[in-house]
């Protein structure tokens, strides 16, 4: 009996050690297509400043290549691990378009307001040879109802407060697989992940221009995104 047992627990036991692993995420993953879909223009709202009350203006940072450095840093990560990973090539107003008919649409209980621009860029995926599609996107968030989607700038006072002018992040990601067409991971990087502080009040902030502004913090928006981008890739698996 004890000899029968014995046996028994040595096919177990080799059952197990020929038992190939599961593959990781990671280790699936090659043939990337990365693309981010930011606004060219920063938004600058102030929330409760006083006798003027709320105000949203933007400033203009086409020169910023913001997409770029956010693709960028999810590109290079990758790489670093043997990955073949590309900029995925897409027209710019088809995509201008794609994001104004959604932002547009109303009574949207069902599906995706951006489901025809999804569509773009699947067709595009495929067109490019691309297995795995990585899209980052601005995104609204029921707890952030005040701020505006993707990168921007915020302040709120009220009556003990003064305020303080902070960058923050408010995007989503989603990692596509192109020959499914199933999304394999999706994350939420909100103000409560990432923000920074400028150090000015929302009175001091209200003197200056939008555009001065976004040229002031330039330096620590850009890094803001890179960080966004790293955060991206952890909460999906792909780095520690």
């Amino acid at each position: 009996m004890k000899l029968i047992a014995a046996f028994s627990l040595v096919l177990i036991l080799g059952a197990c050690a020929t038992k190939s692993p599961t593959e990781t995420r990671l280790q699936k993953l090659n043939d990337v297509g990365v693309v981010a879909l930011f606004d060219d223009t920063l938004p600058v709202k102030y929330v409760g400043t006083g006798k003027k009350g709320s105000r949203e203006v933007s400033a203009n940072i086409t020169g910023w290549s913001l997409n770029q450095s956010v693709s960028a840093e999810i590109q290079n990560n990758l790489k670093s691990k043997n990955k073949n990973v590309f900029l995925l090539n897409v027209d710019p107003e088809v995509i201008k378009v794609g994001k104004q008919t959604g932002a547009q649409l109303k009574d949207i209980y069902l599906g995706n307001r951006y489901q025809l621009l999804q569509d773009y860029l699947g067709k595009e995926a495929v067109r490019q040879n691309a297995k795995y599609l990585f899209v980052l996107h601005p995104t609204t968030h029921e707890g952030f109802a005040d701020y505006r989607a993707g990168f921007g700038f915020y302040c709120q006072t009220n009556a003990t407060n003064s305020g303080d002018l902070q960058g923050y992040t408010l995007l989503r990601a989603q990692l596509w697989n192109v020959t499914t067409k199933e999304m394999e991971a999706t994350v939420n990087i909100t103000p409560e992940d990432l923000t920074f502080k400028t150090g000015k009040t929302c009175a001091e902030a209200l003197k200056l221009s939008p555009d001065k502004v976004a040229t002031l913090y330039k330096e620590q928006m850009m890094e803001l995104a890179k960080k966004s981008a790293d955060l991206v890739l952890i909460r999906t698996g792909l780095q520690n």
